[in-house]
């Protein structure tokens, strides 16, 4: 547990970080007014929210893999 909770901690401010990101691309998205720069820039920018969040999520679990089969 002393690994788990620190670890378990910061997934979740990620996986928070990673909402707020998708909810400022979206918001973005919707006032580019048609603006192909800004459009663009949206789209990354909610992309690579959901990249970070699958990447969290995904040494969240190779982490948890590693504790549970060192320390039981």
């Amino acid at each position: 547990t002393t690994i788990s909770t620190p670890i378990g901690w910061a997934f979740w401010l990620l996986a928070a970080i990673s909402v707020i990101m998708i909810v400022v691309g979206g918001i973005r998205y919707i006032t580019s007014q048609g603006n192909q720069q800004q459009l663009q820039s949206a789209k990354n920018t909610i992309l690579y929210a959901v990249i970070g969040l699958v990447v969290a999520i995904a040494a969240r679990a190779i982490v948890q893999l590693v504790v549970d089969n060192f320390y039981g």
